[in-house]
Order: C-alpha cells, then sequence, then structure tokens
C-alpha cells in the first residue's frame, strides 16, 4: 500500500483550498447567472384602466396595450408606413384586388404551446364576418366587401372579396388580431373579458392581473421572433399623470406608454437618466370635443359653430400643451396625414363677437340680466363638459373652453370623471360635450373617418357606440365613406375624402381641439437597445432591449417633488431619423441572438484543470 508523507497531505491539503476557492469562484458566477434573470423586470407606467382582454371589443388605451402584447396580427405598419409580414410570412394581392393570400410563418405556436394554423385565422375572421356576434364584432362592415375566408393548407389562408375594397390590406392584414379557436369557441364572445388567463401569441405571456394596479407579463418562449432577453414585463397602471411622471423621475418605473405631460420635458431633459424622444411611428393624438347630437340645443348646427367661434385653439396649444401640439383642422383629417388632408379645410378661429350674434339669432338671450343666456323657452343655457380625472391635459383645456363659453353667455361646468365611467357615459350618450382624445392618425385613413362619421356606427341613445357617440347621421357623408372604400383610384379616393372633410367642418358634430407631439420618454440607467423610432414601448423596441452591462455607472436620481412647473417656450427636440423596416412582401425570421457566457468564466474552468493536471503530474513523477 502506498503510503502518504507529510509533504504530500500538505499539498493535498493546498490543493483542496485551491479548488474550494475556485469551485465559490463558479458557484458565485453561477449563482450571478441563475440571480440574473430575477432582477430583469422592466416596468411600464401608463396612466387609465383596464376594461378587458378581449381583442374584438376592448376600447381603453391602457387594455389595448397589454392586448396589443398577447394577440398579433398578419402584418404590421411600421414606421416607414409600408405593410410588413408578422404572424405572415408574405401575402399577395391578385391584379383585379379579389383575391388576398397569406402564408403564415412555419411552427407558429400559441403560449400555451398549442400550434398557431390557419384554421385560427379562418375561425378568427369568421367570427366577425359569419356568426351570431357579427352584428356586434363586425363594426367595419367587413361582411359587405368579403365573399369568403378558407385555409388552402395550415399555413395559407384565402380571402376572396364581392368587389374592390381599398383598405384591404388594413383591415385583413393589420386591424384584426388573430385568436386561437381552442379558447375562443368555448366562450360567448362578446361578452367574454379575457381577464383569468388570456392565451396570445405575442413576445410576452400573461401571469398575473391586480385590478387598478398593475398586469404582469413574462417572455413567451413560443414567439416567432425568439423569447424576449428581458423576462419579465410589468405593465403599472396609474389614475394620475403626475404620479407616473414622478415614478419615471424616481426610477420606479422604466418608461411610458403614451405622452409626456408638456411642463415636465425641460425637467425630464436634466435627468442624466432620462431620455426624451419623438417616436417617429408614432403621429401624436388628435384631442376633441363631440357634442350630443340627440340633445337639445347641440343639435342645432348653428349651435354648434357658435361654440366653435368661442374656442381659442392656439392658447390651448401655447398655455396647455406649452407648443408640444399644433391647432387641428375642423375637417378631421390632419396635415399629419398626408395625401388624405385637404389643405382647404382649415379651423375656425376665436370670435366671440361671432359667437354671440349666432346665439342672439337662435334665441339664447340674457333676459334677466344675470350674465347667463336662457333658450327661447325661458331655461338657463346651462352645458356640461364631460372629460377625463388625473390628466391635467384634459382638464385644463376643459376649464379654458368653459371660460371662453361663459364669455358668451353660456352657463358651462366641468365634471371630470375617470377614463371607464368616461367611455360608458359617452358610449350610451349620457353627456352634452364630451372631451376626449384619440390615437391612430398613422392608420389607414378609412379606419379614422369611418367608425367615426357612419351612420351605421350610430345606434340610438342608451346603446353603446364605441366610436361614433356623437350620433352623427348623414346620408351625404355614408355615400363618400362608402366610395372611398370601393375605389382603388387613389386620385378618386382622395377626392372623396377631401369632400368629407368639407361636409364634416360644415357640420362640425365634433370640434377637433389639438393634435399632440408625441413626446415619450423612458430610462437608461437599468436597460439598452431601446428603439425611438418605433416607439421606446413597442414590440420592436422591446425585442431588442436587453439589461444593461455592469460596466454603466449608474447617476443618483434626482426626484421632482412637483410636476406643475411652467416653461415659457417648447424645448426643441430632433425626432430621430428612420432605419430601414423591410418593404417586401416575404420576411424572414431573424434568429435570436444566443446568449453570451462571460469569457472569465472560462478562464477560471481553464485555470482548475491546470492546477489539476499539473498535480497529477507531479504525484507521478514522485513515484517514478
Amino acid at each position: 500500500m502506498y503510503r502518504y508523507s507529510s509533504r504530500f497531505n500538505k499539498s493535498l491539503l493546498a490543493l483542496g483550498l485551491t479548488i474550494s476557492i475556485l469551485t465559490a469562484y463558479l458557484i458565485g458566477f453561477a449563482g450571478v447567472a441563475s440571480a440574473a434573470p430575477e432582477e430583469q423586470v422592466l416596468k411600464v407606467g401608463i396612466p387609465g384602466e383596464i376594461d378587458n382582454f378581449n381583442p374584438f371589443t376592448g376600447i381603453l388605451a391602457a387594455a389595448g396595450y397589454v392586448r396589443g402584447l398577447l394577440y398579433q396580427t398578419l402584418l404590421i405598419l411600421p414606421a416607414n408606413r409600408s405593410y410588413t409580414p408578422w404572424l405572415a410570412e408574405s401575402f399577395t394581392v391578385d391584379q383585379n384586388a379579389l383575391k388576398v393570400v397569406f402564408k403564415l410563418r412555419p411552427n407558429l405556436r400559441w403560449d400555451d404551446g398549442t400550434p398557431l394554423t390557419s384554421k385560427d385565422v379562418v375561425f378568427t375572421f369568421n367570427l366577425i364576418l359569419n356568426s351570431t356576434y357579427s352584428k356586434v364584432l363586425d363594426k367595419w362592415n367587413l361582411r359587405n366587401y368579403i365573399e369568403y375566408v378558407k385555409a388552402l393548407d395550415d399555413r395559407t389562408v384565402e380571402f376572396k372579396l364581392k368587389s374592390p375594397f381599398a383598405p384591404v390590406l388594413w383591415y385583413l392584414g393589420a386591424q384584426v388580431a388573430i385568436v386561437p379557436e381552442h379558447i375562443w369557441s368555448k366562450v360567448n364572445v362578446t361578452e367574454f373579458k379575457n381577464l383569468d388567463n388570456p392565451v396570445g401569441c405575442g413576445p410576452y405571456k400573461f401571469v398575473k392581473y391586480t385590478p387598478g394596479v398593475s398586469v404582469e407579463l413574462e417572455a413567451n418562449p413560443y414567439f416567432f421572433l425568439g423569447k424576449p432577453k428581458i423576462q419579465r414585463l410589468v405593465v403599472v397602471l396609474y389614475k394620475s399623470v403626475d404620479a407616473l411622471m414622478l415614478d419615471l423621475q424616481a426610477g420606479n418605473i422604466d418608461a411610458i406608454y403614451g405622452s409626456v405631460a408638456p411642463e415636465l420635458v425641460p425637467v425630464l431633459l436634466k435627468n442624466p437618466n432620462v431620455r426624451v424622444a419623438l417616436p417617429l411611428a408614432s403621429m401624436g393624438s388628435m384631442r376633441f370635443m363631440g357634442f350630443n347630437l340627440e340633445k337639445y340645443p347641440f343639435n342645432i348646427t348653428e349651435f354648434r359653430w357658435a361654440i366653435a367661434y368661442a374656442i381659442n385653439k392656439e392658447a390651448i396649444v401655447n398655455t396647455v400643451m406649452l407648443g408640444y401640439a399644433e391647432p387641428a383642422a375642423d375637417g378631421w383629417v390632419q396635415p399629419v396625414q398626408g395625401i388624405w388632408y385637404n389643405p382647404n379645410v382649415t379651423y375656425v378661429k376665436q370670435n366671440l363677437t361671432k359667437a354671440k350674434e349666432i346665439l342672439d339669432k337662435l334665441g339664447f338671450i340674457d333676459r334677466n340680466g344675470d350674465g347667463i343666456r336662457e333658450t327661447p323657452d325661458g331655461k338657463p343655457l346651462s352645458i356640461s363638459i364631460l372629460t377625463i380625472s388625473g390628466r391635467p391635459e384634459f382638464e385644463r383645456s376643459a376649464e379654458l373652453i368653459m371660460g371662453w363659453l361663459k364669455q358668451i353667455g353660456i352657463d358651462a361646468r366641468v365634471e371630470a370623471q375617470a377614463l371607464g365611467t368616461v367611455d360608458q357615459r359617452e358610449g350610451v350618450g349620457d353627456f352634452d360635450i364630451g372631451l376626449m382624445g384619440l390615437a391612430g392618425l398613422g392608420n389607414d385613413v378609412d379606419w379614422w373617418i369611418y367608425e367615426r362619421f357612419h351612420s351605421s356606427q350610430a345606434p340610438p341613445l342608451g346603446t353603446y357606440a364605441p366610436r361614433n357617440w356623437f350620433r352623427y347621421r348623414n346620408p351625404e357623408a355614408d355615400q363618400l365613406l362608402d366610395a372611398q372604400r370601393s375605389t382603388l383610384d387613389l386620385e378618386l379616393r382622395k377626392q372623396y375624402i377631401y369632400k368629407l372633410q368639407e361636409i364634416i367642418a360644415r357640420d362640425k358634430p365634433l370640434i377637433p381641439l389639438y393634435v399632440t407631439k408625441p413626446v415619450t420618454a423612458y430610462r437608461i440607467d437599468k436597460f439598452e437597445g431601446w428603439n425611438e423610432v418605433e416607439g421606446p414601448t413597442s414590440i420592436l423596441s422591446l425585442m431588442s432591449l436587453k439589461p444593461k452591462g455592469p460596466e454603466v455607472i449608474t447617476v443618483a436620481t434626482t426626484v421632482v417633488t412637483s410636476v406643475t412647473q411652467p416653461v415659457t417656450q417648447p424645448v426643441t427636440i430632433t425626432q430621430t431619423q428612420a432605419v430601414t423596416v423591410a418593404t417586401t412582401v416575404t420576411s424572414p425570421v431573424t434568429s435570436p441572438t444566443p446568449t453570451e457566457v462571460p469569457w472569465s468564466l472560462y478562464a477560471v474552468v481553464i485555470v482548475v484543470v491546470v492546477v489539476i493536471l499539473a498535480f497529477v503530474a507531479f504525484r507521478v513523477a514522485r513515484k517514478t
């Protein structure tokens, strides 16, 4: 038997200590690697509430952002405004524009692991076109244009049109989110809120919804572009924009969905950990006030003109938006929408004298000298402006308008309520004037105009109207809205839409107030790879995000104690230049980048192996 010497025992002890130390070092690396995913939590703040996660019936913006992360469309319309394959890898439109074929990407899956096939696409569109739910779901009247949809195989879907349909790619490709047949075939689609466990196919999958607090998501391993590098995403809900901005400043959230309050832009620019950006993909949002056309005296066109003359859009832009907006054209379509805007339709400038003359002519006169006009039957002319609470932009605008209406003898007051309440009241017609906002200026122009002004979208009072809640009905407008859909002649379509703008400006069912500049903000101290072109919180941005390297030194954040600091003029922000996005109809899937192993981990392994080999060689030499 070989007897170990004292020297050998000491050598063995030294080797054991060395290996123990190196092993601890390796375990430390492993610990860091295993702990890292737990720390990769991206928090996006958004003002608003959740109505549901139903992509067919949802209205509110906060829930819409989450729905957009869960449910995907066949195509997308990115910053370059060119339809780009998404769930579909390619699409073709025949020369007569009567047949559209989409080819799905291979190996698509829902986030529960179930294959996503052309059967899901056909099922989704048949819910809209040929089901008991069609009356509610087909808010775009697609049944008038689509003859059928069918699956040619597991990855190919064919749509046959009854006649040419100008916005066909928008509605078939970029508007309708596909839902899983194995879930939705078992529910009442119009009543299904889908709040407990929505199954989607986006970059993140649902984990938990805490009402009024947050929505928790985690990376979807089945997403066709690969699993996001950020493991967890929490959408934090805010009732107050002020609280949201304070949390962004303090580092409690990493980005905001939506626009920055104008008065905060100079403050945010001073924070070294916050970046302010103008995404090219967003064209801003419209702020407007709609009249309840079913209610006296708002059903009088001349009365609506009197209110239009009372409003100073430039003053709202300068005092409320601090220059981060433009006065809106009265025809609803705006200059940022390019070729569809009629340059001959601008907006009414404030003229209080003219407003008073119109009211006098209509018989709205102050008969008792109290400064408030009475209606022709002797009742005080009192109206309410309904808007969103916790949103200073809306409340301040409403207060300015209230003041101008008082100057022309109208007893106006502001009702600020929660967004969900405002939406419901406007939808069923329980309001006088509603001051609201709408995003989507970059969508197909048909989406921007059809749902708002076609009489088919204006149900009787008491029945919820999601878009045409002011209940505008005009056969002349209907004819133009239908005609612009049915022609593939671009110039002819423009003529129809130009004429529609003239009619809307003339009838004034609503008053567009201003179009915001899409200023947004995000933090740069925790994550890198933000996509400013598409928007920091867009899917394309989320897919490029990764935790910031440990070599980055974080500068301490100064917490803002007030968000009402006024500025006298807007701060200039250079808009990010567009990047090249695929414009072909075929889009290959980009393989996800593999995770890199730290070079120092390799070095440690090599050192351990060398030490062991050296020791073994030494002992063998002693024996011989």
